[in-house]
């Protein structure tokens, strides 16, 4: 009984970084709990995700994009919209590091950061927080790393 009350059923979660790690384990969790998902992925495969969801008799559409692009996320949203029918849920997973001494990292290394993680998780949950108003509810979950509370050296 109380396994009712966590139920996803009938939820559409949108997640990043759902191909491998962390994000794909998210993406099956929300389908066992009943949610059909759509994955965002950069450059990953996600064939394996995409088969454990749909296994389960859920539904998964997978949507490969650069999140450091303003287009695509725009883009992400509407095919996530089409293909789910709405979002309910939004999880901010995907990220990248630039592992290098501080006075060694460039302005490109501190622009590829910013631009995927800060930029593109406003970006994207600005995308979707209007199409969830619109709904009158709806929730972002953001993740963030250990590496997100360290410093460069």
């Amino acid at each position: 009984m109380i396994l009712e009350k966590f139920s996803l059923k009938g939820k559409k979660a949108l997640i990043t970084g759902a191909a491998r790690g962390l994000g794909q384990v998210m993406a099956v969790g929300l389908a066992e709990a009943g949610a059909d998902v759509a994955g965002v992925s950069h450059s990953s495969d996600d064939t394996e995700t995409k088969a454990k969801i749909e296994n389960m008799g859920r539904k998964y559409f997978s949507i490969k994009a650069d999140l450091k692009k303003m287009s695509e996320i725009k883009r992400v949203i509407k095919e996530a919209v089409k293909n789910l029918g709405h979002i309910d849920i939004l999880v901010n997973n995907s990220g990248i590091i630039q592992r290098a001494p501080a006075e060694e990292f460039t302005e490109k290394d501190w622009d590829d950061v910013m631009d995927a993680t800060a930029k593109a998780i406003f970006s994207l949950s600005q995308a979707a927080a209007r199409h969830m108003i619109k709904r009158g509810k709806g929730k972002i979950i953001n993740i963030a790393s250990l590496l997100s509370f360290s410093y460069v050296r």
